[in-house]
């Protein structure tokens, strides 16, 4: 098993976080877990891990393949970067689901049925989730606004 493999399989221990988030969103343990943010940062240490083994095994020349579909295809082709892109999508994901998690249980834009819901949209779609997640969140706001402003 490579690094990254092992790096990809360590990546599991984040998955009951995100079923805490969704499935028990009030319990005091998921909260306890949400303001330590101890899963974002797990992820992300085995991201850095990755990262810094890529760096000096081949160097930044592997940067040099963002700029264009085929580079990054090229790049994506190779097992290693990928499972390490997969990673990154992972932390990213986790990091978003975890912020509307604690956006929302404090100032209660959605109900908890649609939190959860959302956060199963982040945890499956990532950025399509997110914006779900913003685009009621604004709405939610603009009410709010407008009502104290009518009265």
């Amino acid at each position: 098993m490579t690094l990254y493999e092992t790096l990809f399989a360590l990546t599991s221990v984040a998955m009951p976080f995100w079923l805490l988030m969704i499935l028990l969103p009030s319990w005091r343990v998921t909260r306890l877990l949400a303001s330590l943010a101890v899963f974002p940062l797990y992820l992300a240490v085995l991201y850095a891990v990755g990262l810094v083994t890529a760096i000096g095994d081949t160097g930044f020349g592997f940067i040099q393949d963002f700029g264009s579909a085929e580079g990054v295809i090229r790049l994506l082709s190779h097992p290693d970067f990928a499972l390490l892109a997969w990673i990154h999508l992972l932390c990213f994901d986790l990091a978003i689901g975890h912020s509307i998690y604690r956006d929302n249980m404090e100032h209660h834009y959605v109900p908890r049925p649609v939190q959860s819901i959302l956060l199963f949209l982040v945890l499956m779609f990532g950025p399509f989730g997110w914006l779900c997640y913003l685009a009621i969140r604004r709405i939610r706001r603009t009410k709010a606004a407008q009502d104290a402003h009518s009265q």
